[in-house]
């Protein structure tokens, strides 16, 4: 079984746009699409009611959860067995194919060693990545985009491994979502402490470090992704960013290496092959 967990407010446009290009992706794949929707002023909840007995509406009092605990209400709603897939997909996402999920999902099939698998993404209607894996700054010591802007290459259609992809469309299981964190809520899964930044990155970070998982990127894929369409809409939440800041590097500081520089040098750098 898949699991796709969205969550969503005052975006039925987008979210109808997703549903659009999602639909031939799921062809043959045994799914389930749980949406969370944060108390949406628009027609959201009225159009999402048609779309199916495999789409289930989750309608939430208020717009005041975080990413991370938007996903675990989710996951929890999920009741999925260890070995389920589990992708986290935001809403502002078009598939340009009907084979990208099953690309990231063979990945996963074919390795037991695979904990994650992100995906290639451009910019909504552009040649230009928006996501090609994630990379550690040395001078910050930060994560950040790998390529991000430059135009798709042969290079970035190659699989890697890297120590951190996105959470717009981030492919796992049920038992390494399960094994991230255990938030004082009671929930399992990805780290309530973050407000709108990191959380994928600590996702990410504690099923490779922590569950000793590959995190691989999968260039394989034709997906535009607008990128933080909701956080435009309450630019609010980059008030936290000092917060989430010093909470990353207070909890994984001396965990993760900075990568950049090798993966701007070496075109071949971290090849995935199976």
């Amino acid at each position: 079984m898949l699991y796709l967990l969205t969550l969503t407010w005052n975006a039925c446009d987008k979210l109808t746009a997703l549903k659009n290009s999602l639909m031939p992706c799921l062809e043959d794949i045994n799914y389930k699409w749980l949406i969370k929707d944060n108390a949406s002023s628009d027609d959201t909840a009225e159009q999402v009611l048609t779309w199916g007995e495999n789409v289930q509406l989750f309608k939430y009092k208020n717009n005041l959860q975080n990413f991370s605990q938007g996903m675990n209400f989710l996951f929890n709603e999920t009741n999925a067995k260890d070995n389920d897939y589990v992708l986290l997909l935001n809403n502002d996402v078009i598939f340009n194919d009907n084979v990208s999920i099953k690309k990231m999902m063979s990945i996963m099939n074919n390795d037991d060693s695979v904990g994650v698998v992100g995906a290639r993404l451009l910019f909504t209607g552009t040649d230009k990545l928006q996501h090609a894996g994630v990379v550690f700054n040395s001078a910050m010591e930060m994560p950040l985009h790998f390529r991000t802007d430059q135009k798709c290459d042969n290079s970035s259609v190659k699989n890697r491994i890297f120590q951190v992809v996105t959470g717009a469309v981030l492919l796992t299981k049920a038992k390494y979502f399960k094994g991230a964190f255990e938030n004082t809520s009671g929930n399992k899964g990805m780290d309530e402490n973050y407000h709108w930044a990191f959380d994928d990155v600590d996702l990410c970070l504690s099923i490779g470090v922590g569950q000793k998982k590959k995190i691989v990127y999968c260039g394989q894929t034709n997906i535009f992704h607008e990128e933080s369409a909701s956080l435009k809409k309450n630019p609010a939440n980059k008030l936290f960013m000092k917060h989430n800041t010093l909470y990353f590097k207070n909890k994984w500081k001396g965990k993760y290496t900075n990568d950049q520089e090798v993966f701007t040098k070496n075109a071949n750098h971290n090849l995935y092959k199976k």
